[in-house]
């Protein structure tokens, strides 16, 4: 089965491509990657009255400001762990906070599931799939696929999520003498 993404640039794209990646199902294509086959194939008059209306709509102030804020806490983020520390200490700590500062040795909380629930692939999961998921990715298999993983829950948190994720994990650890 192949999933086309419309761009990997907006946040739903990627959390959804994170999601396919880690869990091998699919083939995710980009629709981009393929854009001279498809502008060949499209007639003229349905360019002109249907894709350029949708080419030019303004997008959601909100949901540019969280796509510009993903990438730059993102790099901010990986700047810091892979300084000091690595791609598994930064997934245990998003997972600790996701999971409202409880390890996953002792339990799964409702909040982790809920923030996983924005994926639009995850959140059709039953319940006990869901924890599954969750057991089986982040708990069992946690060393591997690390980076994916890390992007995948970053892109699932809100922007003031992420900044206090960066207050509570990297700002807090900083000396000042």
């Amino acid at each position: 089965m192949i999933i086309k993404t419309c761009c990997r640039k907006c946040i739903y794209c990627i959390s959804l491509y994170f999601l396919l990646q880690m869990m091998d199902v699919v083939d995710v294509v980009d629709v981009v990657e393929r854009e001279s086959e498809l502008w060949r194939k499209i007639p003229y008059d349905v360019f002109i009255n249907h894709v350029m209306p949708y080419v030019y709509k303004k997008q959601d102030v909100a949901l540019l400001d969280d796509i510009r804020n993903f990438y730059f806490d993102y790099q901010f983020i990986v700047d810091y762990y892979f300084y000091g520390l690595n791609e598994f200490c930064l997934l245990v700590d998003l997972v600790f906070l996701c999971n409202g500062g409880v390890s996953l040795i002792e339990r799964v909380d409702s909040c982790f599931i809920d923030i996983l629930d924005r994926n639009i692939l995850f959140c059709r999961f039953s319940l006990d799939k869901k924890y599954e998921f969750v057991n089986q990715h982040f708990y069992l298999n946690a060393g591997t696929k690390t980076e994916i993983k890390n992007k995948f829950l970053l892109s699932l948190m809100t922007p003031s999520e992420r900044a206090r994720f960066m207050n509570d994990f990297l700002i807090l650890d900083f000396d000042f003498e």
